[in-house]
């Protein structure tokens, strides 16, 4: 289960205020999702990357102000559920091996 992470900025992707945690150790992570999930943040509030043993390696959000109502150390289901019931519109990344 994702314990850690990092902030994600690469240059290919335009600087914004959408802040996006990428796990230190995801092997199958490609530019192309990181720049897919800045793109969703365009029009979702929260994006979330999960991993198979139910972790995630990717979590984003399109106003930090909603950071202290998710708890970043749950688990993919339980991050998603937390931000539906804030009312947040949620956009999942595809499924990556832990």
């Amino acid at each position: 289960m994702t314990r850690y992470f990092r902030c994600a900025a690469p240059a290919a992707v335009p600087r914004r205020t959408d802040h996006l945690m990428i796990t230190m150790e995801t092997p199958d992570l490609t530019p192309q999702l990181v720049r897919d999930a800045y793109d969703l943040l365009r029009n979702f509030d929260v994006v979330i990357g999960a991993t198979t043993d139910g972790g995630w390696y990717a979590f984003g959000l399109r106003e930090p102000a909603h950071a202290s109502d998710l708890d970043t150390g749950a688990d993919s289901t339980a991050l998603t559920l937390a931000a539906l019931r804030l009312g947040l519109r949620v956009a999942l990344l595809p499924t990556l091996p832990a």
